[in-house]
């Protein structure tokens, strides 16, 4: 039976529906997954592997790196968080590696063959993965002092890097406070 009043679409309708497809398909495609740049970040709350408990209030005042990680691919970039951390630990800056799916004893061993010292959390039920809608290994997250997550990084990041982040932070606030006492001044 031949089918009657099929009408064949030009190439115009075919290109206008191709780009009206790809862009709906690519306002889906920005990175819009999980915690952002500017956001407060879900509570973290807990103890680490070294019973230190561990919760949002007793990060005030102090610029937070969280640092997603797995054994089966970042555990060597992790180590060398450890002379950055001894550097700036009396200058305010807290590490909490949060190991994903790894058991604890599995953490507490890496932790204690690498002389690891900052806060290790373990997240065996992937629940903060979820939380910040980590997609891959490492993420990191810089939070100024007041909480707010100032720097997202997707992937390895050279510790050189990661101490500019840092000091970049230090400054950020160093000028807010002097500003503020210049319109405020005592």
């Amino acid at each position: 039976m031949p089918i009657k009043n099929f009408k064949i679409f030009s190439p115009a309708i075919l290109l206008t529906l191709s780009v009206l497809a790809t862009l709906y398909c690519c306002t889906g495609c920005e990175n819009n997954h999980g915690v952002k740049i500017g956001d407060t970040p879900p509570g973290i709350s807990g103890n680490d592997i070294h019973g230190k408990d561990v919760t949002q209030s007793k990060l005030k005042a102090r610029v937070v790196i969280i640092y997603f990680w797995t054994d089966s691919c970042c555990g060597d970039s992790l180590i060398q968080l450890e002379p950055l951390y001894r550097a700036y630990k009396d200058k305010g800056v807290v590490i909490l590696a949060v190991n994903v799916g790894d058991p604890k004893e599995t953490t507490e061993l890496y932790a204690k063959n690498n002389a690891l010292t900052f806060a290790m959390l373990t997240d065996e039920k992937a629940k903060l993965f979820k939380k910040y809608q980590v997609v891959g290994f490492p993420t990191v997250f810089i939070l100024d002092k007041n909480g707010i997550v100032r720097e997202k990084i997707l992937g390895h990041i050279p510790i050189e890097k990661l101490e500019k982040l840092v000091k970049k932070q230090f400054k950020i606030q160093n000028e807010v406070e002097a500003n503020y006492e210049k319109i405020h001044p005592r």
